[in-house]
């Protein structure tokens, strides 16, 4: 460096009479400030990294492998010496840090509607279960009264980890929430404060080169249908606004432990062990309303206790067994298609009715099968799906939510067999564009028992629904601002109102407004029309407030809209 300095000074041109003193006094200016240079490249090499703003003293940013910027705080303390003198440094991180991954896609701010032609005093996202019933009955006045409703609760917090333990093992987990909760002191007066719940929390392992996958945690339903494999968060869920779905479409979020094994990602076989629960005629908050035969007394469920974190305003049912589901998987390369099983288990206590006998626990059997299709008709264009599920006691696998048992003859429990099915078909006729259209259907059929003048079970021909048109003006509960029931005979009469049947028809489009960098915007419209068909029952005495027991078809028009923003995706 010097040299160069000394070349390009003006030395080089200096003529050969200069005085020597003036030579001299030059070449000390020209060292000094050789001197300077070389002591501020030394202090720009000693110098700190500059700190991420916020960041402590002492701090400094890493950037990992997978794009996260980190701030690694300064050592409190020198770093420790090995036996012979060298230094150990001590990794600021863990070693599993930069391999983890997060996403936030599917995540989304809702701001939706719903308009009903009767009213089930539902909020703007969902309706209640479709065959519960889900409709007010003409007795109630609930019949009468339309119904708007606005609501963001449906708005979703999605959160994706996963990562890779080695080139073979993969691990993931998922957390996603919504706020169709609704605490003790919920409204929608004023501040419209919903609580938060849980739709999934799940852990996943998989292993490539053993082909093996296991799922422990809240997921959907290994019997919901699934676009592609069998593993979580590839379901095959409708398009609807409505967030109970569509009837016929058969699904749960469940607690579960699932195991899959895949032959090249082409064929699945699976198994998962999930938390049991049944689903009995009436209204779960009410205890239900179930004939005990004769000389017996039973137990089928319990008010489930609030000290123990359940929902103290519904019951909770006597189970000893998991529901346990078997799945084939195929994806050939051409549509997507399932056949599946399920087992359950129902058990009560029951006493005889002798004095000093006590009391038994009885348990019995329930069963399903069940297929799934996805069928891409027209490649990226038109998807054609179809699903069934067949057996006894799976009513609460369907989105109506029909009675999984009642209670038999002889004071035990006993599944009552159903039918549920959907077809459907999504468009996408340009980008951005999704229109969907289904039908579907759940039929329970009758299981009913008479012991003398006792008339009891599921959709028993000698139940009298002589009270289910005519209106009860006598014992409104609205009147005095506890809201009407769906199904309020006038005293004197009865309306057993068996669902026979839930039949569903909807259709509705999703359209893009923005997608990019900044995400997507989304809206929505959708229409169903819902239909309940009761048991026929016994015509019964026709009265100046009974009505004949026909026509009780009731049926609901409902259009929903929705306004969607995607920050992630």
């Amino acid at each position: 460096m010097a040299g160069a300095l000394l070349g390009a000074s003006p030395l080089a041109i200096l003529p050969a009479h200069a005085d020597e003193a003036q030579l001299q006094h030059q070449i000390d200016v020209m060292q000094k400030q050789l001197a300077k240079m070389q002591r501020e490249l030394a202090e720009k090499k000693q110098a700190p990294a500059p700190r991420m703003a916020g960041a402590p003293a002492g701090a400094a940013p890493v950037t990992t492998r997978n794009g996260n910027e980190l701030i690694i705080p300064a050592p409190s303390a020198p770093p420790p010496v090995s036996a012979d003198g060298r230094t150990i440094f001590a990794k600021a991180l863990p070693s599993w840090v930069d391999g983890i991954h997060f996403s936030m896609a599917g995540s989304f701010i809702a701001m939706e509607g719903a308009y009903r032609q009767h009213s089930e005093v539902s909020d703007g996202a969902s309706s209640p279960p479709f065959g519960s019933p889900g409709i007010p009955l003409q007795n109630s006045a609930l019949y009468s009264d339309r119904e708007l409703r606005m609501s963001a609760q449906q708005s979703r917090i999605a959160m994706k980890m996963w990562g890779d333990i080695d080139p073979n093992q993969h691990v993931k987990g998922y957390y996603e929430m919504d706020f169709l909760g609704a605490s003790t002191d919920a409204n929608n007066r004023e501040s419209n404060s919903f609580t938060p719940r849980i739709r999934q929390a799940f852990a996943e392992y998989d292993n490539d080169l053993w082909h093996f996958h296991f799922v422990g945690g809240q997921a959907w339903s290994f019997l919901t249908q699934n676009r592609v494999g069998a593993l979580p968060n590839t379901e095959n869920v409708p398009l609807t606004i409505d967030a109970q779905y569509v009837v016929g479409f058969d699904w749960l979020r469940n607690p579960q432990l699932r195991f899959v094994y895949d032959i090249n990602k082409t064929a699945w076989f699976g198994v998962s062990v999930e938390q049991p629960a049944t689903v009995f005629p009436g209204a779960p908050a009410s205890g239900f309303t179930n004939s005990v035969p004769p000389g017996f007394a039973t137990n089928i469920n319990n008010f489930c206790q609030g000290a123990s974190h359940l929902n103290n305003t519904t019951t909770c049912s006597n189970d000893v067994a998991p529901d346990v589901i078997e799945k084939i998987a195929l994806d050939p390369g051409f549509g997507h298609y399932e056949v599946l099983g399920l087992e359950r288990w129902f058990s009560d206590t029951v006493n005889n009715g002798v004095a000093g006998s006590g009391w038994s626990q009885k348990t019995t059997m329930a069963w399903g099968v069940g297929g799934n299709a996805l069928l891409p008709a027209i490649p990226k264009i038109l998807d054609l799906q179809g699903s069934v599920l067949y057996g006894q006691g799976i009513g609460r696998y369907t989105s109506s939510q029909l009675p999984d048992a009642t209670i038999g003859a002889d004071g035990t429990l006993s599944p009552i067999t159903e039918l549920s099915f959907m077809v459907g078909a999504v468009a996408h006729p340009f980008e951005g564009n999704d229109i969907y259209t289904y039908y579907g259907e759940d039929r329970s059929y009758a299981n009913s028992w008479t012991s003398g003048t006792a008339q009891g079970g599921w959709g028993n021909p000698n139940f009298l629904n002589t009270g289910c048109v005519n209106q009860n003006l006598a014992n409104n509960p609205g009147s005095l601002g506890g809201g009407p029931a769906y199904n309020t005979p006038v005293a004197g009469t009865t309306c057993s109102f068996n669902v026979q049947k839930a039949q569903e028809f909807t259709i509705g489009f999703w359209q893009d407004a923005y997608k990019g960098n900044l995400g997507r915007l989304r809206y929505g419209l959708q229409y169903e029309y819902v239909r309940l068909t009761a048991f026929q029952g016994a015509p019964g005495p026709i009265t100046a407030t009974s009505t004949p027991n026909e026509g009780l078809n009731p049926n609901n028009n409902i259009v929903m809209f929705s306004f969607r923003y995607y920050p992630f995706n």
